[in-house]
């Protein structure tokens, strides 16, 4: 590799690592949304935030700062970034050892169980 390469390789590395290195409170960087987004029942929850989560997943493989705030308080997180959801509608981050984390919606029914709506979890697939 010639050393011009390196030299932008290097180069291009160091600005990588100066965007990182920037405070957790510039939220502006990075959107789930484009506006703020207030999700008040289950058919909006559905149709409107796997995408928001898919962004979110995405943003944790990438972020390591984005990934602890977002498996310790992922709704916390969803409102930080302009994602309000309805009080009913729980979210969790779930690990099970030897597979990739997932994202999982419930719906929190009155005397009841929570309900299940969704999960998301990223897979890497490989195509030739």
């Amino acid at each position: 590799m010639s050393s011009r390469k390196v030299r932008s390789l290097t180069r291009n590395l160091g600005q990588y690592r100066q965007v990182s290195a920037r405070g957790d409170d510039s939220h502006q960087d990075f959107q789930l949304v484009r506006q703020e987004t207030h999700l008040s029942n289950v058919s909006q929850v559905e149709r409107f935030l796997p995408d928001i989560l898919g962004r979110a997943l995405a943003r944790c493989w990438i972020d390591k700062g984005f990934r602890q705030e977002f498996y310790l308080a992922p709704k916390d997180t969803l409102a930080d970034y302009h994602v309000h959801l309805p009080e009913d509608i729980l979210v969790s981050v779930e690990t099970d050892p030897g597979e990739r984390s997932k994202v999982v919606v419930y719906e929190q029914r009155r005397a009841n169980l929570p309900k299940r709506i969704m999960y998301l979890q990223l897979v890497m697939m490989a195509g030739r």
